[in-house]
């Protein structure tokens, strides 16, 4: 009995690998986005205690001068924040084409699993068939020797 060979075998293991490779940059992208948004968080906070600190200021009359400074930081951190949620955005995108990927890919090794699969099933007939080819030949080459020698 000749073992079984899928001879897509090389194709269904590249596949494989395409697909892991994949995978490990839709999990970078995911990584990427994670800190981005922690970032902007922190940007937030920022932006809301230096407006907190201003008015503080403005109530203890502080200078035009000085206020003006902080007027230009605080858009300057806005900037920064428009800034980081278009990078937000851009590696949502990222990410949705990367799952995009993902998902043909997975679809294209399921479907070469399943032919090696229905591939597989038909060996096994093929090798049934012959098993029992086989059974019959013995039991009619035992029936003549057993006739002839009797």
């Amino acid at each position: 009995m000749k073992k079984f060979e899928f001879h897509m075998e090389k194709l269904l293991s590249y596949k494989g690998q395409i697909l892991d490779s994949e995978l490990m940059n839709l999990a970078v992208l995911n990584s990427m986005l994670y800190s981005a948004q922690e970032r902007l968080q922190a940007l937030k906070d920022e932006c809301a205690r230096y407006v907190a600190e201003l008015q503080g200021k403005i109530r203890e009359q502080t200078t035009t001068a000085d206020c003006r400074v902080y007027v230009s930081y605080e858009q300057h951190m806005k900037e920064q924040i428009k800034l980081c949620e278009k990078e937000i955005e851009d590696l949502t995108e990222q990410i949705e084409n990367q799952i995009e990927r993902v998902k043909d890919l997975k679809i294209e090794t399921k479907s070469l699993e399943t032919i090696k699969e229905s591939r597989f099933v038909e060996y096994k007939k093929e090798d049934l068939k012959r098993t029992e080819l086989l059974v019959d030949e013995f039991v009619s080459t035992a029936r003549i020797m057993r006739n002839v020698f009797q």
